[in-house]
């Protein structure tokens, strides 16, 4: 019995010493289990700290990037390690960042990260390294090495600026009916000084859209955005009304409607709808093709606009390509000439918006006049003159901005430089199919055809076309700060060369062209056609049946065909039978001494002058026909002297070869961001 209980005890003592061993063997397990995860744990910490110190150093050099890639690289070394005044730095205690762990690129989300900048200028830090974790736990070995990499850009500097043609500023006019009468509206009557309030309110275009309901991404590319504006278009009311409320004048709402009513008026339609945005080679829109470098269109989204920008440019984007009659001044050469005058928008204004490559657009108004002669002239002289005049078209292009270079030296503010170029005017006479005369912008250049321009009872025919070269403008490049306008230089080639160049042009065509005029005499019928009208304008001289008046009458006759004569080019000596009437001498119109001649014996004599013929440059030349021809000079001296100047001038009110460039917004700070 002892002897089993003796067994029994060994057996229990056996059983817990092996318990104690399992026990023991799982606790080590759990220790070194919780060690290893001490371990693998205080790693993924150190992983963070560093990706928090690659994180941050590349944010801080991203901040300085603009001061070039060493001030940026000194920028991120210094969040890194500190500064040795004892400032702590965001690297693990004892561990360094490099320079050669810093670089310096371009990034957008199209290309990533360029080192070095290839696509634009450097507006990004990456920070990458490997660097060996400290350890919790010394008696583990391996492989510690840690990686991590950061990318921060800059979001893209943007600017907002618009061109416009320099305008003649008319006391008491208010601003926006200033700018409208640049693109063929003048709305004269129309109460708009209440929108000169504008100039100064800014809305963003974000805000435009939100309150035309359309919905937009908060992340939209940009060539996401260009296409979305590009595709929607509105009601001009429903826009002005958008713009004065976001503006903070709702008072303006009653004025949109009678400035809408005062367009549909005077262009005799309705339903004027506004494209939004622009795409490149694409019809304009309100805003030009955004330019934002990186391909973030959110920034874009939130720049400050002009109230007023947006009001005149979306008029002149809704207007483009409607013609409306030009209130020019009757031209009365001899009461004969018919003169009509039509303007429109051909290529509208735009707004540009971005960085580097934007561009605006100042509008392109066409002129379209027609001369044409009269019915008492038609018999005579058939005149038909479609004369095409573009102007101005300004083009501003943003060319740098935000570099220490361009600072201002005394304030310190950051600017912009934009590069203008400009066109005075592109000018052409001849024949346009009607449906290309508003329709497209270089109708001179690709739609212009050789018609008859003039007949001269049938003998002196002329079909040709006139065209005068595009006059650029000086280039110019302007810097400008945020607020600030500026006007290009005044072109050399003034208006009154223009008009003169023209009028010169046709003349050469008409009167001294390659065409030879034919000697041919006039029928009996033309010759007392053109007898009676010159007798009959010289009725103002005096109006008594008596051998005094007659005599005066006749002597302006003579006057009158001597000079239409010497204008026209054609002969080269003395007219032959038109003589001066001698007091005393027998003749039918005068009498003798006073007694006898009447109107008909006056009319006579001067058909008589009008039928002999002179001898010319080209040969022997009937009289009439050089009168004539002569006749045509003074009426194209007119179409200067009543059209194209006051048209130019005084309806449009341009100052021709004048670029105003207003630099409305400038966004430098940019702030930087974890882009990887």
């Amino acid at each position: 019995m002892n002897a089993a209980l003796r067994g029994s005890s060994s057996s229990i003592r056996s059983r817990s010493r092996g318990s104690v061993i399992i026990n023991t063997a799982i606790a080590l397990s759990l220790i070194i289990i919780t060690l290893i995860g001490t371990e693998i744990g205080f790693m993924y910490f150190m992983k963070r700290e560093f990706q928090k110190a690659a994180d941050l150093a590349a944010l801080a050099g991203a901040q300085q990037i603009r001061a070039g890639c060493a001030t940026a690289t000194a920028a991120a070394q210094l969040n890194a390690n500190g500064a040795s005044g004892g400032v702590a730095g965001n690297m693990p205690t004892g561990l360094t960042l490099l320079p050669g762990e810093i670089q310096c690129g371009y990034w957008d989300k199209d290309t990533s990260f360029q080192s070095p900048a290839v696509t634009g200028t450097a507006n990004a830090v990456r920070v990458a390294f490997q660097k060996a974790s400290p350890t919790l736990l010394s008696f583990f070995s391996g492989n510690r090495l840690i990686s991590v990499s950061a990318v921060a850009a800059l979001s893209a500097p943007l600017a907002e600026f618009s061109v416009g043609s320099k305008l003649v500023v008319v006391s008491g006019d208010s601003t926006l009916g200033r700018l409208l009468k640049g693109i063929g509206l003048d709305l004269s009557g129309t109460s708009l000084v209440a929108y000169d309030g504008l100039a100064q309110a800014k809305i963003t275009p974000g805000g435009l859209l939100a309150a035309l309901g359309i919905p937009v991404a908060a992340d939209i590319g940009v060539g996401e955005l260009n296409t979305l504006l590009a595709g929607r278009q509105v009601a001009l009311g429903d826009l002005l009304n958008a713009i004065v409320t976001l503006a903070g004048q709702n008072s303006l709402l009653a004025s949109n409607i009678a400035l809408l009513q005062a367009i549909q008026t005077k262009l005799g339609i309705s339903n004027l709808m506004v494209q939004l945005g622009s795409l490149a080679n694409g019809p304009s829109g309100l805003f030009a093709q955004i330019i934002s470098p990186g391909g973030s269109g959110s920034s874009a989204l939130n720049i400050g606009v002009s109230a007023l920008d947006l009001i005149y440019t979306s008029i002149g984007i809704a207007t483009s390509q409607h013609a409306v009659d030009a209130s020019v001044p009757n031209l009365n050469v001899l009461g004969l000439i018919e003169v009509t005058a039509k303007v429109a928008v051909v290529e509208p204004p735009s707004i540009a918006i971005g960085g580097i490559g934007a561009k605006a657009y100042n509008a392109q108004v066409r002129s379209y006049i027609t001369v044409a002669s009269g019915s008492l002239l038609k018999t005579l002289i058939n005149i038909d003159l479609r004369i095409v005049v573009d102007a101005v078209t300004g083009i501003g292009t943003l060319i740098d901005m935000c570099t220490p270079a361009l600072q201002d030296p005394v304030s310190g503010k950051d600017r912009a430089k934009i590069s203008v170029t400009s066109r005075i005017a592109n000018v052409c006479v001849g024949k346009i199919a009607p449906a290309d005369i508003f329709s497209k912008s270089d109708v001179c250049q690709t739609g212009l055809s050789s018609m008859d321009l003039v007949n001269v009872l049938g003998l002196l025919k002329i079909n040709n076309q006139v065209q005068l070269p595009i006059l650029e403008g000086p280039p110019s490049t302007l810097t400008l700060a945020e607020g600030e306008t500026q006007t290009t230089p005044v072109n050399n080639l003034q208006l009154g060369t223009l008009v003169s160049n023209l009028v010169s042009e046709l003349t050469r065509v008409l009167l001294g062209g390659t065409q030879t005029p034919s000697s041919g005499a006039p029928t009996a019928e033309q010759l007392a056609n053109l007898t009676n009208q010159l007798w009959d304008n010289t009725a103002s001289i005096c109006s008594q049946d008596t051998s005094s008046c007659r005599g005066q009458r006749y002597a302006s006759v003579v006057n009158t065909i001597r000079q239409n004569a010497a204008y026209s080019g054609l002969l080269t000596g003395v007219l032959n039978g038109v003589g001066d009437l001698l007091t005393g001498v027998l003749n039918p119109c005068t009498g003798l001494l006073g007694i006898g001649g009447n109107e008909a014996g006056c009319k006579s004599m001067i058909k008589d002058s009008l039928s002999t013929s002179s001898n010319g440059a080209s040969g022997t030349i009937s009289n009439a026909l050089s009168v004539l021809t002569g006749l045509l000079q003074p009426v194209l001296n007119a179409i200067g002297a009543s059209v194209l100047t006051p048209l130019l001038q005084n309806v449009l009110g341009i100052n021709l070869g004048q670029i105003d460039v207003n630099l409305r917004s400038l966004d430098c700070k940019g702030l930087p961001m974890l882009v990887y």
